[in-house]
């Protein structure tokens, strides 16, 4: 059986095509690798996301692995993987080259992970950090939680706060999961502060919108 390791929205929203391979979850696994909120994301309107990094500059964070339907074939993990990453579901003209994508400067690249988990393959998303004042070991962690929350409520536009695509929804999803960096805290505390102090981050992103007039 084929394994896919989620640390991020992943957990939450798999996406339909891979809840339909599905067999079932193993959880509270550790990811292999450091990840921490060096990615701004454009699919996200500039949110930083999760991504793995260089020792040093994040830690391992809590993990679960979807597990897949028995004699689920390797093209359709990755295709599917692929597509749920680029928001291109069931867009069937969408497919993972991965030659062409080790090949692009700013590239989604899908890596693999051989008998771990009890399994014999575990794939999983690997874009490269892009926000790199967050890997930046002469910055403090206020200076970065600073910068990871101006980007998160830039982020925040009628599209994305419809979608919840917004940075702040996805912070608040990955606590939620228990996908927990170096960063996060100090950097759902600068949130808070920026939002009026709001008690939470749901209510911190309520704030924001208004503030927007994106909602009333």
């Amino acid at each position: 059986m084929i394994g896919i390791l989620a640390y991020g929205s992943l957990i939450t929203h798999p996406g339909q095509e891979i809840e339909s391979v599905l067999d079932h979850v193993i959880p509270d696994v550790m990811t292999p690798f450091p990840v921490e909120y060096a990615r701004r994301s454009r699919s996200r309107a500039g949110a930083p996301t999760l991504v793995p990094v260089s020792a040093g500059c994040g830690t391992p964070v809590n993990a679960v692995v979807l597990v897949l339907k028995k004699y689920t074939r390797k093209k359709k993990v990755l295709n599917f993987l692929y597509r749920r990453e680029l928001h291109q579901e069931k867009d069937l003209t969408v497919i993972y080259d991965d030659q062409a994508q080790r090949q692009k400067r700013d590239a989604l690249v899908i890596e693999s992970i051989q008998k771990q988990f009890g399994l014999p393959m575990v794939y999983y998303t690997a874009f490269k950090p892009n926000f790199t004042k967050i890997i930046d070991v002469n910055r403090s962690q206020e200076e970065k939680a600073d910068l990871l929350a101006q980007a998160a409520i830039e982020s925040i536009t009628h599209e994305t706060f419809e979608k919840s695509l917004d940075g702040v929804h996805y912070l608040a999803d990955n606590i939620n999961a228990g996908v927990v960096t170096a960063l996060t805290e100090p950097y759902a505390q600068a949130i808070l502060e920026k939002a009026g102090n709001a008690p939470n981050l749901c209510q911190a992103r309520q704030f924001i919108a208004q503030q927007k007039r994106i909602i009333s």
